[in-house]
């Protein structure tokens, strides 16, 4: 016989795991302060796959050009682009002697064109340290210097810095603070050990010292992973390796770490969450019918529980916690407070994208860059 009671108790018992998770995880998150300089700096590669990003790369090179790190390359290989990718390069290469163009390969069978990318990349840099960043992404010029230094302050093999998501448009706002959302309530940053599924990294800014990278063969160990960032991390963390998520917002300073604005319109927003939102999975159905099911019984159904004859006091106590969490984000994250207040449409709308992506993860064809995957 279906009881109310107990679905009340799973509900405000799985809201109340989750805020201890989210305040556990805001001690993690947070930069902490550089105590240790690394002397002498050592070298660092900055390497950026670039695949149709004349519109958004401009903004990425000036300001690592602008970076006050001493001892730079920076690599962008251009992946087969039909737009102007490698004709802006090339020019900004005549203004600055550290930036180089790589032409990209032909996309061998079994990879994936973006883990492909950066495995050519990581095989011409010259760094101690590999940073792979993304095409879209902006920074401070104290950025590079403060992750190499806290990656030597804390021993770190891997240090991922997940940025100010800047979002513009109505969809963006709805969808894009899901990012934070996953991340912080979802998986504990703080446990300690090498426990594969907790592992996570935002290819955004993800920062290699190279022995370890090479030692669990960097890329190509998901040379077949829709999110290589993700698998990476995991690989990373199950092989005894020091992650750490960060965060680049840099709170309470006008300027960010790391800056981005992922995309710039709904259609953006539905392929680019496609292709993520099931291989994260690693094509474990059960864990994402499981995980899909979760969100809609926390962060949704209470909703709809209003216009049933359930107790009131208690939906709306449950309601209060998930408002007060989606606000804490917004205000912690600079993200937009419309998403929070909007937050069962945004929910709807990041099932509605999980579907597809489990769809297209069937068909073979998760879209990404104008190209379509079979998800293994």
């Amino acid at each position: 016989m279906f009881s109310f009671e107990l679905l009340h108790i799973f509900i405000l018992g799985g809201l109340l795991i989750i805020t201890l998770n989210y305040l556990f995880n805001l001690r993690t998150f947070r930069f902490p302060k550089i105590t240790s300089l690394h002397h002498p700096s050592p070298r660092v590669s900055v390497l950026i796959p670039a695949r149709n990003e004349e519109s958004r790369l401009s903004p990425c090179l000036s300001t690592i050009s602008d970076s006050d790190y001493p001892i730079l390359e920076i690599l962008v290989l251009d992946d087969h682009s039909t737009d102007g990718t490698a004709q802006l390069v090339q020019q900004r290469a005549k203004g600055d002697s550290r930036i180089r163009l790589l032409s990209g390969k032909p996309l061998p069978e079994g990879w994936v064109g973006k883990p492909w990318a950066c495995h050519q990349l990581s095989q011409e840099a010259k760094g101690e340290y590999l940073l792979f960043v993304d095409a879209d992404t902006r920074f401070s010029d104290i950025t590079i210097a403060h992750a190499v230094n806290l990656a030597h302050q804390e021993k770190a093999d891997l240090i991922s810095l997940w940025p100010y998501l800047e979002s513009l448009t109505w969809s963006e706002k709805l969808v894009i603070p899901f990012v934070h959302l996953f991340i912080l309530f979802y998986l504990p940053h703080w446990a300690k050990g090498s426990l594969r599924c907790f592992g996570a990294a935002n290819g955004q800014f993800v920062l290699f010292r190279r022995d370890a990278y090479e030692k669990i063969k960097g890329h190509e160990s998901v040379r077949n992973h829709m999110v290589e960032d993700i698998a990476i991390a995991r690989n990373m963390r199950a092989a005894g390796f020091k992650v750490l998520n960060l965060d680049g917002t840099n709170p309470g300073h006008r300027n960010a770490l790391v800056e981005c604005r992922m995309y710039t319109r709904f259609s953006e927003v539905w392929e680019g969450f496609t292709k993520n939102l099931y291989p994260s999975f690693d094509g474990n159905f059960f864990a994402f019918f499981f995980f899909q099911t979760l969100q809609i019984i926390l962060f949704l159904l209470p909703f709809a529980l209003l216009a049933t004859p359930s107790n009131r006091a208690i939906v709306w106590t449950e309601i209060s916690i998930i408002f007060a969490l989606r606000f804490s984000l917004a205000k912690r994250f600079r993200q937009s407070y419309l998403g929070a207040l909007f937050h069962p449409i945004g929910q709807l709308l990041v099932l509605a994208i999980s579907f597809n992506s489990w769809l297209q993860a069937l068909r073979g064809r998760l879209p990404w860059k104008g190209r379509h995957y079979a998800h293994t």
